[in-house]
């Protein structure tokens, strides 16, 4: 069960639907590039409820889509604003009826297409359609918006609805975001995710206040990241937040309040939420600093671009409010300063450690090599302030991990290797990170090796970047230029070891400058930018991929990888295919979370082929050569009816690879173009027949294509008695 609504008196507004007065998604919640720029109403799962004119107006557009907003209708009020009512199943008699015109005038199942002012009048209270489930989505709900004067949304629930809501959101956890190459989180150059931890009262589990337990180490420019959501009474999803305010020291820092947006600011929802963090951790953290978003309406203009702090101690406080004043806060302290861990001496032969300097609050872990294994507390004796001794460990439990605290700050980890690792046994895997402004470039270990190393950038010129250890596995040159990527066409990292172990890496790229129009080609590739792609200069690179190709599937090229993918692009670049000579195929996409490659764009014969990119990802030219399949015909071939028992032609249309070209899917009976209605997540094809049929012979002829032109043809034949 989702959250009650009711009218709010003093605006008026009807509700706009008679189904069900509950909401399952709120206004300004994230969307794949876009903000989401209304309310979902529930239906659980049914079709045919009655939608509403909110309040006395005329129908200003029609719009019928197979993706997107599927049958949508715009309704703009005699008080300025428009109300939205989107996935309809179908339109009142004399919106139908119009729109049947309107089909048959332009040839076309879709349709845009505008009314004039007050043509079709609506009072409040009448019926203007019922709830379905056509466009881009996953099942049966009305999506409902109002939009001011200026054609831009505005959130429903402030001024318009309330809901009987008394749950508080609930805070998950805090990231600290490195925005120069002086940041430094509790020691480690990198994004720092924090639990945060309710205060529970009397077992109360709707508290109103959070802590951060320990005392966090910042020191450099840095922004904060909150991962939060709402709850509502007896409802089982998670919703959105409606406002957020930071506080350092009491003095306002940021302040977001999701009442309205321009739509020319959907491409900023990756400057709101961190999408480094979306593609890393799969959560959504709001950033709480300006970062080329100060556009956004829901921005206070005065917040924060970035934080620096004194060495002191510092009070952090987030307040976070729902719709309905429903609120918690969140507090903890940053320190302005830096723990350095413990500077040890290792004796290997006797197990014997010993610091330099007499540490109190000393912590000592023992785990395996591999980077996700759990870690236990080792058997040792301390002997005095700096000196401990280990009993002989059992493998694999062979790898130390050690760090100190100073007035709760906790200093970065330090690792050693109980026994001697065989360097000829270290392997691992490049990785290249931008984080924010600038890159780290790491190498992850398989296994913990123990060893120091050196990274090498080779080019016009060659340049030498000691590694630190990041973590266990991980071996880092920290947060470093963009710029430093310039000309370099391979990257070395070399082990303190004897004899030296090398790893190489040869680099194919190059840096996108934010402002300038440029391109990289890599075979029959080609990526080009335009100036408005990038927030910032960017380092693209370019390699093969092995990727498993499925057995259905012709593989035209080999798969390649544009990375990184932890940086949204601002608008797009185009990825070009440039081989002309292939008649054959597409470009497609390879999801690694359910491992299918999704279609992208067709090949042109005798022209390159673009498509357009908004961030990294594996890429493939394929083929296929399997037809769509049409299914389920309603009627029946070589069956009998009455005429009043026929007033629609429906059929199940299904292609798995490159899915239907909605704009080739043709129906005629008798020779008579027939217009439809295409629900894609339902791989279903309806039309209405708007005439009855004469008794005799009837022919139904079904022509689709799929997006590589593979056609299927079926015909059908019933009978009217």
């Amino acid at each position: 069960m989702s959250y009650l609504i009711s009218e709010n008196t003093a605006i008026n507004y009807l509700w706009p639907t008679n189904t069900s007065k509950t909401i399952t998604t709120l206004f300004g919640e994230k969307r794949s590039r876009r903000f989401h720029a209304g309310i979902d109403v529930r239906t659980y799962g049914k079709i045919g409820d009655k939608i509403f004119a909110i309040e006395s107006g005329y129908i200003s557009r029609i719009k019928i889509s197979p993706d997107g907003y599927g049958k949508a209708l715009y309704l703009k009020l005699d008080d300025g604003n428009t109300a939205l009512y989107a996935h309809l199943d179908k339109y009142n008699p004399e919106i139908e009826s119009l729109v049947n015109k309107l089909r048959i005038d332009n040839s076309s199942s879709f349709i845009n297409h505008y009314l004039k002012e007050n043509k079709l009048r609506f009072n409040k209270g009448d019926v203007l359609g019922y709830c379905g489930d056509t466009g881009s989505l996953s099942g049966p709900h009305l999506h409902f918006e109002i939009r001011d004067e200026s054609g831009q949304p505005i959130n429903p629930l402030k001024g318009y609805y309330s809901i009987e809501d008394t749950l508080r959101p609930i805070a998950e956890s805090l990231a600290i975001i490195p925005l120069d190459n002086n940041s430094f989180i509790n020691g480690l150059q990198g994004y720092s995710l924090f639990d945060i931890e309710p205060l529970l009262l009397n077992n109360n589990t709707n508290t109103y206040k959070y802590f951060i337990k320990d005392t966090i180490s910042v020191i450099g420019k840095f922004g904060i990241g909150l991962q939060a959501y709402d709850q509502i009474n007896s409802s089982p999803f998670d919703f959105g937040i409606y406002e957020i305010e930071l506080l350092i020291n009491n003095k306002n820092q940021y302040k977001i309040n999701f009442d309205k947006y321009d739509f020319d600011h959907d491409h900023l929802i990756y400057r709101e939420i961190d999408y480094y963090l979306l593609e890393n951790e799969s959560k959504s953290f709001h950033r709480l600093f300006l970062n080329e978003n100060s556009q956004l309406d829901f921005i206070d203009k005065s917040s924060n671009k970035g934080i620096t702090l004194d060495k002191g101690y510092h009070n952090l406080i987030i307040n976070v409010t729902d719709n309905f004043n429903n609120s918690v806060q969140i507090q903890g302290v940053l320190k302005g300063d830096i723990v350095l861990p413990p500077d040890i001496i290792y004796d290997n032969n006797n197990y014997i450690l010993k610091t330099t300097y007499p540490n109190n609050d000393l912590s000592l872990l023992i785990s395996t090599r591999y980077e996700n294994s759990r870690s236990i507390i080792p058997n040792y004796t301390q002997i005095d302030s700096t000196t401990y001794i280990f009993e002989k460990p059992l493998k694999p439990y062979e790898v130390l991990e050690l760090y100190n605290k100073d007035l709760g700050i906790k200093s970065k980890s330090s690792f050693i290797s109980f026994y001697d690792f065989n360097p000829y046994k270290i392997s691992g895997d490049f990785e290249i990170e931008h984080i924010n402004t600038h890159i780290k470039i790491n190498f992850i270990e398989d296994e913990f090796s123990g060893y120091n190393a050196k990274l090498i950038l080779k080019g016009e010129n060659e340049e030498v970047i000691d590694l630190n250890r990041y973590k266990k596995n991980i071996l880092t040159t920290g947060l470093i230029k963009v710029n430093r990527l310039d000309n370099i066409n391979q990257i070395s990292i070399v082990y303190e070891t004897e004899p030296e172990i090398v790893f190489n890496k040869s680099l194919y790229g190059t840096i996108f400058k934010s402002n300038i129009k440029s391109s990289l080609k890599f075979k029959e590739f080609e990526l080009v930018n335009n100036k408005d792609s990038f927030y910032y200069d960017s380092f693209i690179g370019i390699e093969n991929e092995q990727v498993k190709i499925p057995k259905n599937y012709d593989k035209i090229s080999d798969p390649i990888i544009i990375y990184p993918n932890t940086i949204p692009f601002k608008e797009y670049m185009i990825l070009k295919y440039t081989n002309n000579k292939i008649s054959n195929g597409g470009i497609y996409q390879y999801n690694e979370k359910n491992e299918t490659w999704i279609f992208k764009g067709k090949i042109n014969k005798n022209e390159s082929t673009d498509i357009k990119l908004y961030s990294g990802g594996i890429f493939c030219i394929l083929n296929e050569r399997k037809s769509p399949i049409i299914k389920n015909i309603f009627p029946n071939n070589n069956s009998y009816y009455n005429a009043n028992d026929m007033d629609k032609i429906s059929f199940n249309l299904v292609d798995l690879e490159s899915k239907i070209d909605h704009n080739s899917i043709e129906i005629t009976l008798n020779n008579q173009p027939v217009y439809y209605d295409y629900i894609p997540y339902r791989d279903y094809v309806r039309a209405n027949l708007l005439n009855e049929l004469e008794k005799g012979e009837n022919i139904i002829r079904i022509s689709a294509k799929d997006n590589l032109s593979n056609t299927s043809i079926k015909e059908t034949t019933f009978f009217i008695k």
